[in-house]
Parts: structure tokens; C-alpha cells; sequence
């Protein structure tokens, strides 16, 4: 009985998630999270692992399952984790193509270290390296312009200022997991401006 009580909670906690509802979301997310990161860590072999954060991996597959959540039929825990679990399979898969080919950095644009650390404290070797970098350096403030104010505040935060969750949320008002999702969604606006600045590699 116990067991078709917490089958129940996910299953409406999932509905309102699907309906757009952030805490239901992060209350998802905390419940099943555990799982996906040993799915991870099973996944990913040694040599991937010198190159791949584990949290690359989770943050990744979680701004692919935004998209992606409003069509998703499951109800329970294990379907929801199912699910996940082959965008978790999908990431690694394309990371490990991507590293086997002498690839130097992921291609995901929606890392933030990748897109923004990389783009700003990287040092540059030539000329014209400097060159390339000063046009991404200002593609990366236009998209930050271009982006919801609470979206480019918590982008400063987290990834300029590099503050832990806790900071962010106490300097935002809002709570941890306000922010984590917060940070997700602007991550992936700012890929999106990035993606319309930045010409194809």
C-alpha cells in the first residue's frame, strides 16, 4: 500500500511537472536523481571519464528533457528514470564520438563552462586567435543582452562569479532548486542567442 501511495505522489508530481511546474519538477528531479547519476557513472569508462564530468553528462540530458517532457507518457519512477536514462546513453554516445576523433572540447554549446569560461578566461596563443576570441567575447555579452533578466543574473552568478547554489539562490530570493532549474533554462536560451551569434564550427 505504502508503494502504490509514493506510485500515486510521483504520478501527479510528473503531471503538474508536465504542466510547466518548476517545484513539482525539482521534487521529480531530487526523487530520481540518485539513479541517474550511478546510470552515469556505469556508463561512462575511464578514458571518457578524464574528459567528461559526471555533471556534464546530468546537465545536458536534463535541458534535453525539458523539451522533451511535455510528451512524455510514464507515470511511475522506473519509466521516468527509463526514459532519462536513453538521453543520459544518447549524450555519452555523441561525447564519446566527438573525443574519439581528436575533438579537443564537447560540442555542446549549452555547457556553460565550455561556451562561457572557455570563451573568456582560455588563453590565446596568436593573433588571429585574438581575433576570433574578441568576436566570441562580444557574442557572449550580446547573447547575455539578449537574454530574460533573471536568466542573465543567474548566469553572472553561477558561472562568472562561479558562487555554489546556496549563494546564488540567497542573492536571487528563491530557493536551491528554484535556481538549479532557473540556471537550466538559462542555459539553454543563452545556447539558442549563442548558436544565432557565433558561426558554425
Amino acid at each position: 500500500m505504502a508503494e502504490d501511495s509514493k506510485d500515486e505522489d510521483f504520478r501527479a508530481l510528473l503531471g503538474a511537472a508536465r504542466r510547466g511546474e518548476e517545484p513539482a519538477l525539482e521534487q521529480v528531479l531530487a526523487l530520481t536523481e540518485a539513479r541517474l547519476r550511478s546510470r552515469i557513472d556505469r556508463r561512462l569508462g575511464p578514458k571518457l571519464r578524464a574528459s567528461l564530468r559526471r555533471s556534464d553528462v546530468l546537465q545536458n540530458t536534463y535541458l534535453a528533457m525539458l523539451d522533451a517532457l511535455p510528451n512524455f507518457t510514464g507515470e511511475t519512477p522506473d519509466e521516468f528514470v527509463a526514459w532519462i536514462a536513453q538521453m543520459i546513453e544518447n549524450d555519452i554516445r555523441r561525447q564519446h564520438r566527438w573525443f574519439s576523433a581528436g575533438k579537443r572540447k564537447a560540442p555542446s554549446r549549452t555547457s556553460q563552462r565550455n561556451v562561457l569560461a572557455g570563451i573568456l578566461l582560455d588563453p590565446v596563443p596568436t593573433p588571429s586567435a585574438e581575433v576570433a576570441r574578441t568576436e566570441e567575447q562580444s557574442a557572449v555579452h550580446d547573447a547575455l543582452a539578449r537574454l530574460e533578466p533573471d536568466h542573465a543574473e543567474v548566469i553572472r552568478l553561477s558561472v562568472f562569479d562561479d558562487l555554489p547554489h546556496k549563494e546564488v539562490a540567497a542573492r536571487m530570493g528563491r530557493s536551491e532548486g528554484a535556481c538549479r532549474m532557473l540556471l537550466l533554462r538559462a542555459r539553454a536560451a543563452l545556447a539558442i542567442e549563442l548558436e544565432r551569434l557565433l558561426p558554425e564550427e
